[in-house]
């Protein structure tokens, strides 16, 4: 897998660009990248863009486990935290959904899956067209 991260300050957004076979150790660790970061903030915005990953790790225990800390980590007494995946593919669509329900019951977190950049895009509230982009935005 392939996976990394874009602080867009100006947009209160990170960028996580997921490829490939997805495992959960990489998200993990991606994650603590991110918010180590010194730009990160916690009320920012996640997108997760899943437009490329081909499969994702099998293990919903693990998965309720690192959700939590990622919950931990991003947003820390956060009163709501919005997570939104674009997953125009059968295999986005899959992860996404694991980590929908993994968060179901949490009224923390706001899930939300797209499958046309044009509807994540005006779901934030951007004036980009396409996701590629918000990448002119990164230093």
């Amino acid at each position: 897998m392939s996976v990394t991260f874009h602080i867009l300050p100006q947009r209160q957004l990170v960028l996580f660009r997921y490829s490939g076979q997805v495992t959960l150790q990489e998200s993990m660790d991606i994650v603590a990248a991110a918010t180590a970061h010194p730009d990160y903030r916690p009320w920012m915005r996640q997108l997760c863009d899943l437009s490329s990953v081909t499969g994702v790790e099998h293990d919903f225990v693990k998965l309720l486990k690192m959700q939590a800390r990622i919950l931990e980590n991003l947003a820390p007494g956060a009163d709501d935290m919005m997570v939104l995946f674009y997953a125009p593919t059968r295999p986005g669509q899959e992860m996404a959904h694991m980590a929908q329900k993994s968060w179901d019951g949490l009224n923390s977190v706001m899930v939300k899956i797209q499958d046309s950049e044009a509807a994540v895009l005006d779901v934030l509230g951007l004036a980009e067209t396409r996701l590629g982009d918000l990448l002119q935005l990164v230093d």
